[in-house]
């Protein structure tokens, strides 16, 4: 039996890992209370910064920069000191008119119309529960990390305002976690990356109506296959526990 951190005030996470016939982990997870999470979106220019240097120059899934990075790195030099980044954004945001507060507030009320039914969707797939409320911080960045202890991700300020497809991909990250997340000392880090970006294909399936017209979840291109093969066996049994243990005897 695996014990996860006290979640909030009321609630606990408990994971029971148990042996299937044939000797797959079988992942199940029960909740001593639960509540109802909400998504916050919100801009803070020192998290922005901390974005762009952090996973601008390359990621766990990407070896090369953002576009955004490099205007940063041909601007103003190599290796840019957190102050100097913050002086590059204030110019970016401002010449390319972005009205931050009011993508802040289209981004929250775009989200929270789906917000509710994207939840039970999860929650009925997992089989867990988000309990805290996240915070979603906006970047100037084209890439979007997260952070499960201090319960916040990413979403990019973009033209198009489409925020559903990016706050639907992060937050499939948080429900997969919380399912499998003790998995990844069992089986590698690389290997608990790879199945875990690849799940979010299914979003294409359960939550397709929820995307905005002509959107869908695409995913890295070297998890190409890994999601075919996920969308194989999810068409096989709609049972998360069995694609989890069927990707991870082909992988």
């Amino acid at each position: 039996m695996l014990w996860h951190k006290n979640l909030g005030p009321f609630d606990k996470l408990r994971i029971n890992k148990s042996k299937a016939p044939g000797g797959a982990n079988v992942y199940k997870t029960l909740r001593v209370y639960t509540r109802i999470m909400k998504i916050n979106f919100t801009y803070n220019k020192e998290k922005d910064s901390w974005c762009l240097l952090r996973v601008g120059p390359a990621s766990q899934n990407s070896n090369f920069p953002t576009e955004v990075y490099k205007q940063l790195t041909d601007d103003m030099g190599e290796n840019p000191s957190p102050e100097v980044t913050a002086t590059f954004i204030d110019k970016y945001i401002k010449d390319n008119k972005y009205d931050v507060s009011k993508y802040t507030a289209k981004y929250q009320e775009n989200f929270d119309k789906i917000s509710d039914e994207f939840r039970k969707r999860a929650e009925k797939v997992f089989g867990v529960s988000l309990v805290d409320d996240i915070t979603a911080y906006l970047t100037i960045n084209r890439r979007c990390p997260y952070n499960f202890d201090e319960n916040w991700f990413f979403v990019a300020i973009s033209g198009n305002s489409l925020v559903e497809p990016i706050a639907m991909h992060e937050l499939w990250h948080f429900y997969t976690f919380y399912k499998f997340g003790p998995a990844w000392e069992d089986i590698g880090r690389k290997k608990y990356n790879d199945i875990k970006e690849a799940l979010t294909v299914l979003l294409n399936v359960v939550c397709k109506d929820l995307f905005p017209k002509g959107t869908q979840d695409k995913g890295y291109p070297q998890h190409k296959e890994l999601r075919e093969k996920i969308l194989e066996f999810w068409n096989k049994k709609q049972d998360i526990n069995y694609v989890w243990n069927e990707m991870l005897a082909i992988i």
